[in-house]
């Protein structure tokens, strides 16, 4: 939700892992396990909150959702949603195009949407919503990626990451040592570096990790305050 980054592996594969960043006393998340969305086979962890997900893999399309749009923005609660529900409700409609226009954002918290489609060639949509309109551009699926919450990490941190993603990848990398990033990365300030603590009330609560590629998919989930793990594999997507 707050951290995210992605490595493309070569023939339509890649490796997908999120930070969870979220208050310590919300309710933890059922891990991954699979749902059924409009005929489909989703795999997802999901929030018990808003009984949504900030990511999710059919196998040929996963997504991930941050907090904020561009800047960070002043919450008008109540909102009509959570964003929590637009990665599900996603997967009932059948194109990116045919999900900006026709998906109602109206009372929704603007968000960044990732959404990665591998059922033929690898592509990467980005959509941003400000609460006010829906962006949507094209990012190029052959490079690595990393994207910060707008919500919680300056423009300033947010390039200050971009750097050590940058730096990290001047080596052999995998999806072991992906993990090692979310887990490891940053200069040792602990309210900003990759796995975050901020006074023990907002801290880094999950780490979610999809590698995917034709022939199968594993998800790796870690619930780092149950101290907890848990690992799937899915043959034949």
């Amino acid at each position: 939700m707050c951290v995210l980054t992605f490595i493309p592996t070569g023939d339509n594969g890649f490796i997908l892992t999120s930070n969870r960043d979220e208050a310590v006393f919300r309710q933890s998340a059922v891990p991954p396990k699979k749902y059924n969305i409009n005929g489909q086979h989703v795999f997802f962890p999901k929030d018990p909150q808003s009984g949504g997900t900030w990511i999710a893999s059919s196998g040929d399309i996963t997504l991930c959702l941050l907090n904020g749009g561009f800047i960070r923005h002043i919450p008008r609660h109540p909102y009509r949603q959570s964003r929590g529900k637009v990665i599900p409700d996603f997967f009932n409609f059948q194109t990116v195009c045919d999900f900006t226009g026709r998906y109602d954002f109206s009372g929704i918290e603007p968000f960044t949407l990732i959404i990665i489609n591998n059922s033929d060639n690898l592509n990467i949509d980005e959509l941003r919503w400000d609460g006010t309109e829906i962006f949507h551009t094209k990012t190029d699926s052959c490079k690595p990626h990393i994207w910060s919450s707008v919500t919680l990490y300056s423009p300033q941190v947010i390039q200050e990451r971009e750097q050590w993603f940058n730096d990290f990848l001047h080596q052999p990398i995998n999806s072991e040592k992906m993990l090692e990033f979310h887990l490891n990365g940053g200069f040792g300030d602990i309210r900003d570096d990759i796995r975050m603590n901020r006074d023990d009330i907002l801290m880094t609560i999950s780490t979610t990790q999809y590698v995917i590629n034709k022939e199968f998919f594993t998800i790796y989930y870690e619930d780092l305050i149950a101290k907890k793990s848990y690992n799937f594999r899915i043959v034949g997507k």
